[in-house]
């Protein structure tokens, strides 16, 4: 759904090896970044300011937030966190280098 500069997307994702459902509030502030909130699912109430920082030809990525992973203490969550933000970062790098072939 999209509203304005906010898209909520409802997915399924791995999470530390579980398919959960989760929904996420994205507002893009282009070119900037987007401030993400999580709605529904294991990581519900976590918050987050994901921003871009040029770096020549190259873009730096920083994410600044709280989040909450029911059942899981800090490190942990920071863990499970990174890991999936990883890989989007990956599925979004593997898609953008489709885009620039076709």
């Amino acid at each position: 759904m999209v509203n304005g500069n906010a898209v909520i997307i409802t997915a399924e994702r791995n999470i530390l090896g579980k398919m959960v459902r989760t929904k996420i509030k994205n507002t893009l502030y282009p070119p900037f970044g987007f401030v993400q909130e999580h709605l529904e699912g294991p990581t519900a109430g976590s918050r987050a300011f994901v921003y871009y920082i040029p770096k020549g030809n190259k873009t730096g990525i920083t994410i600044v937030g709280e989040f909450v992973l029911s059942g899981m203490d800090e490190k942990a969550t920071r863990e499970a966190v990174m890991a999936q933000y990883q890989v989007t970062f990956d599925e979004d790098n593997a898609n953008l280098k489709n885009t620039k072939e076709t």
